[in-house]
């Protein structure tokens, strides 16, 4: 996929995603006091730096090795005795990256998480901060922690969001940079450990389609094709309604994003596909898919995990929430609250800074971690990435 950039060498670029309703305890910072400034919707509060690399289905952990970017390319996490697994998601229904291995390495993604959910380790089923240890200069820390801090051990429980016992509840994450995959949501309640286990066990079932909803109310919800995979296990998830850009197959049509095609057919046209976003379009990320899941018919205190498994990383994002579910009605959420575009002149390229780096980038810009700090890449040159 071709992307703008000025001339200046890429070091490295990973996903980013986290859950936008209800607001997770992730999108606090400073520590954990107020939100601080992202590239989109998604990194409110800095949420979408907490996630975990070095990540493959079977293994017993995840290597958080930031300087080799997670297992390093073309290696594996850990080795079949160690209880590296066979993937259990094969269906090209179900895959959202090259889904009839039609490329020329088809098998280069074959034990990331995606391909068996739920079967990959997580350090944390709320996130690390930077995703592991050793953070470099492509690796965003959220403000106020250190990169290796575990969420459940350093984000403090935020005012809970009420839901009604045996009801549906609305849920929704926000996506900035393409990996693919699927995901799901958790609930644990607090009286018990809380761990992954306790979430793999409580995974929530989905009530009805996906919708694209446009937080700063630009248009209205659109209902979205919705694919809903069942593990081995009976747990639900959905995969990335987002399709990533595609050179090597002939899957999904093409789209001014994506001008030699989608890995999977696009279910919209109303924003980008492919790897980031923003992309050359411009504006910040203000989509978030929604959902609604069925809610236990068990009133108490809990705590719900987002857990987004990638299919072209070894990589995991995980974000939480505090839920109260109770008897009785419930008032309406409160909408997540949605900074307004910055206005910059023809020349700028950045929008915002903390000190000398940039958080934010003007529209028409991409938002990039690069060795030289974060940039802000504009059309003056193209790369393929």
């Amino acid at each position: 996929m071709k992307f703008i950039v000025v001339a200046t060498s890429v070091v490295g670029v990973v996903s980013h995603g986290a859950m936008t309703h209800p607001r997770p305890r992730n999108a606090l910072s400073s520590p954990a006091t107020a939100g601080s400034y992202g590239s989109d919707l998604s990194c409110a509060g800095d949420a979408c730096y907490w996630y975990q690399v070095g990540c493959q289905i079977g293994c017993p952990s995840c290597k958080l090795d930031l300087d080799n970017k997670g297992c390093g390319i073309g290696n594996l996490c850990c080795s079949k005795s160690d209880g590296l697994m066979e993937p259990t998601n094969n269906d090209p229904e179900f895959r959202t990256w090259d889904p009839y291995g039609e490329s020329k390495n088809p098998d280069q993604y074959k034990y990331n998480p995606w391909r068996a959910p739920g079967k990959a380790p997580v350090a944390d089923p709320c996130g690390v901060a930077s995703g592991g240890t050793n953070p470099g200069a492509y690796a965003a820390v959220p403000a106020g922690y250190s990169g290796g801090d575990m969420a459940l051990k350093v984000l403090p429980e935020q005012d809970a969001t009420l839901w009604k016992a045996g009801g549906v509840a609305q849920v929704g994450w926000g996506l900035s940079a393409q990996h693919s995959g699927g995901y799901s949501y958790r609930l644990c309640p607090k009286n018990s450990v809380i761990s992954e286990e306790c979430f793999q066990s409580n995974t929530l079932t989905f009530a009805g389609d996906s919708k694209i909803h446009f937080n700063d109310g630009s248009q209205s919800d659109k209902t979205i094709t919705t694919r809903t995979y069942v593990a081995p296990d009976g747990t639900q998830w959905r995969t990335n309604p987002t399709p990533a850009c595609n050179s090597n197959t002939n899957q999904g049509r093409a789209t001014e994003s994506c001008p030699s095609g989608t890995m999977f057919e696009p279910g919209f046209d109303e924003f980008t596909q492919g790897f980031l976003r923003p992309d050359a379009s411009g504006g910040k990320n203000h989509v978030s898919i929604m959902d609604d899941v069925n809610v236990p018919n068990t009133p108490g205190s809990y705590l719900l995990s987002w857990r987004w498994d990638c299919e072209e990383a070894d990589q995991v994002w995980t974000s939480c929430a505090d839920i109260e579910i109770v008897d009785g009605s419930v008032p309406a959420p409160t909408p997540p609250q949605v900074e307004p575009d910055a206005t910059c002149s023809y020349s700028q390229s950045c929008s915002k800074k903390i000190g000398n780096k940039c958080v934010e980038c003007c529209p028409g810009n991409i938002f990039i971690y690069n060795s030289q700090s974060n940039l802000c890449y504009s059309p003056k040159a193209e790369i393929n990435v």
